[in-house]
């Protein structure tokens, strides 16, 4: 077989080479030309806005800069929750290499240095800061919020290292001056979004604008000059104007931590200082609750241990699954997002109702032997063997179930719905704060004789705190329902007004004459049977006001709920007190003894606050407390006359000829014949004593100690002429060593049998 070899090609082949390089030469320019007339001819973007977006964005690049969150002040203008600008810090891995060879370094050292530098002054894990240097992007995150101090070290590491490839550009960090009102304040995310109380309900005004910083990259990928830099700047978000007052949150926070130390409670406490005519939040607290500066951190210690002890793991009994829970269950506003039957505080509601429709009268008479058969019911008063006959102040006085199923009978099913319904149970109270759960309540249709008679005194229903004490307002205002609210002003970065957030008043419910009635009566409460004072009793104010105990019918059937809810002053309503204890654990549960005493606490703090005046009867006045007048300076015999004649007795110490200082302090409050100390010698030392443990003492007995070892005596809650007062708690550790002549509050409680 013969093979023939061809050295060159032959012309037929040259001429078909050329026809198909031609063809497909022809084709492609047609197709290059077609394209263009199609988007010269028929596609719709005249200006070219489509593809001049596809070149910018390829040679821009853009780095979003957070904005300030706005400013929250409390009533006061303090205040409570800011935002400072903190920094971001990331790195541009494509331009690590251009860095490195600029200087003089390889690409893998200058990475190296990058990343041994970053770790080190920001504290972050090398390798990853490693790994982020070998991305092929322009962005990597090294860490947020980096305040001041640090940012200062980072500006001078790659001022020192001649680094370009390191960013820092402006964020906000959330800081609260004080940890107060945890639960109703809330807090943000690491991003800055709002997640909790305030913070979340109006994020959209704090949140404020993001800014941008734009900056040019030339054909290599890298970023040119600065020149071809540009800045939007960020805005901050709106400041909110609060309608809590710091001072009383103070005061309310203080008195609803020690109700819960006091009697042990198991569900915690939550309290609500209010407005009664605006709806104005002055204060809201449940506690314990958590670190506003920190709440992802457990606070109470022993849970966090034990929560730490747990095995890994996202199911019950497990880490994970437990810290989360607990932290859900600190962070809980319990006044407006837990329910409870709230006991015979709600008897203000059934009687309001029954005045109003005129089915009961002031005058009107009930019989109570201890218990009332409704259906196949026995339903049991308090007090066993009842209260007898009392009319219709007595039965609210006595807290008398039985006199409140005959009050709720004769309302009948559809009318006390109708009130029901119209004290705004069976809607949200709309505070401007998320998370507000709903009533669960009998319908109209499912209240028979037994659930009605239920109803009628506190049980059965289950509300929130905020329904119950919006409504308890409506029945002493005039007989307004109001919507209660935390935030009165929206303003800009500069403090203009731009939103003013009005009071608002769904419906008048009850009359004004029968909401006169209601607080004539609610006094008498606070009086008690026999005129002395409640425990919910405040010297020189006429305070009115109703205790609740209630059984929590869905768990433990002896566990119980501890309330009081009352106002001040009575001739002109202005705030109204709400306490709830949760399951108190002590030797008490009834409300008029374990809540009522915070109750008065926290009323004889705010109402001088508030400038309410004292207006004491001649019977207070007899033994009312005196204010100590400063005597620095002083004539030691003159000031000696002008406070006996005060009712205060008094001791000399030195021959000095003016008094160089006194115990109590000037503006010490103190009760007549308490005993004021003047020195006369500046060298003279203090005679001290040791303070005596009178709690669950009589008042009698604990005064008489307390006096017996030289200290002058305060006492607040129940008045002093009741028959079984003694001291639930003093001011002064027992045991403490303490100057003679100070002054120590004692809080008492009336101990008898009383629900009111």
């Amino acid at each position: 077989m013969a093979f023939i070899m061809m050295t060159e090609p032959s012309k037929k082949m040259k001429v078909r080479l050329i026809i198909i390089t031609a063809t497909l030469f022809t084709v492609g320019f047609m197709i290059l030309i077609g394209r263009i007339l199609s988007i010269a001819v028929f596609e719709t973007d005249p200006e070219g806005t489509k593809y001049a977006v596809r070149a910018q964005n390829q040679q821009l690049r853009e780095v979003t800069v957070n904005p300030n969150r706005g400013t929250i002040y409390d009533r006061n203008m303090k205040p409570i929750a800011q935002s400072a600008t903190v920094k971001t810090i990331f790195i541009s891995p494509a331009d690590i290499k251009p860095n490195a060879e600029k200087v003089g370094m390889e690409t893998e050292e200058m990475r190296e240095l990058i990343a041994d530098g970053l770790s080190k002054i920001l504290e972050v894990d090398k390798k990853e800061v490693l790994e982020k240097s070998k991305k092929a992007n322009y962005y990597q995150e090294i860490k947020k919020k980096v305040e001041k101090d640090k940012e200062n070290e980072v500006i001078e590491f790659i001022a020192e290292n001649k680094i370009t490839s390191i960013h820092l550009i402006e964020d906000s960090k959330r800081y609260y001056t004080e940890s107060l009102a945890a639960s109703v304040i809330g807090f943000t995310k690491v991003d800055g979004e709002g997640l909790y109380g305030i913070e979340k309900y109006y994020d959209n005004e704090l949140s404020g604008t993001p800014g941008k910083m734009v900056s040019a990259k030339n054909a290599f990928g890298t970023d040119m000059s600065l020149k071809y830099e540009k800045h939007f700047e960020a805005k901050s978000g709106n400041n909110l104007l609060l309608t809590i007052d710091t001072n009383i949150q103070h005061f309310l926070e203080e008195a609803v931590t020690d109700v819960v130390r006091t009697h042990k409670a198991k569900n915690r406490a939550c309290g609500v200082v209010m407005d009664v005519n605006t709806g104005e939040i002055l204060a809201m607290a449940s506690k314990p609750d958590f670190d506003l500066n920190n709440p992802f951190e457990i606070a109470d210690k022993k849970v966090r241990d034990w929560v730490n002890s747990l095995p890994d793991g996202n199911k019950k009994g497990h880490r994970d699954f437990e810290r989360d829970a607990a932290r859900e269950y600190q962070w809980k506003n319990k006044v407006i997002t837990e329910l409870y039957e709230p006991g015979s505080v709600f008897k203000s509601i059934t009687a309001s109702a029954a005045l109003e429709e005129k089915t009961a009268s002031m005058n009107s008479s009930y019989g109570c032997s201890g218990v009332v058969e409704v259906g196949d019911r026995k339903m049991k008063c308090w007090r066993a063997g009842g209260h007898g006959s009392s009319n219709f102040t007595m039965a609210m006085v006595n807290s008398c179930n039985p006199a409140f199923v005959k009050i709720g009978q004769g309302l009948g099913p559809q009318k006390f719905f109708q009130y029901f319904k119209s004290f705004g149970f069976t809607e949200k109270t709309g505070i401007d704060l998320p998370g507000e759960a709903t009533c669960i309540y009998k319908k109209e249709k499912d209240l028979g004789i037994v659930e009605l008679a239920s109803s009628s005194f506190g049980q059965t229903n289950k509300m929130t705190p905020m329904e119950m004490v919006t409504a308890f307002a409506a029945t002493v205002n005039g007989g307004k329902l109001v919507t209660p609210h935390v935030v009165s002003k929206v303003m800009d970065e500069e403090n203009n007004i731009i939103r003013n957030i009005e009071p608002q008043i769904k419906r008048q419910v009850v009359s004004e004459e029968t909401s006169e009635k209601m607080r004539q009566i609610f006094e008498s409460v606070v009086m008690g049977v026999d005129g002395t004072g409640s425990n919910a009793y405040v010297s020189g104010y006429r305070i009115g006001g109703k205790s609740g105990t209630s059984q929590k019918l869905d768990g433990d059937d002896k566990a119980r709920v501890s309330s009081y809810c009352g106002f001040a002053p009575v001739e002109d309503p202005q705030v109204v007190v709400y306490i709830m204890v949760d399951e108190p654990s002590s030797n008490v549960t009834f409300g008029s003894v374990v809540s009522a005493p915070t109750f008065a606490t926290v009323m004889a703090d705010i109402l001088p606050y508030l400038n309410i005046q004292r207006k004491f009867t001649e019977k207070e006045l007899s033994k009312s407390e005196i204010t100590v007048p400063p005597f620095k300076g002083a004539d030691p015999i003159e000031a000696q006359n002008k406070l006996k004649t005060q009712g205060l007795n008094v001791i000399l110490k030195g021959k000095g000829a003016h008094v160089v200082r006194q115990i109590p302090a000037a503006g010490t409050v103190v009760g007549k014949n308490s005993t004021i100390i003047l020195y006369t010698d500046g060298n003279m030392r203090d005679e001290m004593g040791k303070v005596p443990d009178v709690t669950g003492k009589s008042l009698a007995v604990a005064n008489q100690k307390l006096t017996d070892a030289g200290f002058n005596i305060s006492i607040r809650g129940a008045s002093s002429e009741g028959a079984n007062i003694i001291v639930n708690k003093q001011s002064i550790k027992a045991g403490l060593s303490l100057a003679k002549g100070s002054v120590i509050t004692i809080t008492c409680v009336d101990n008898s049998e009383t629900e009111h």
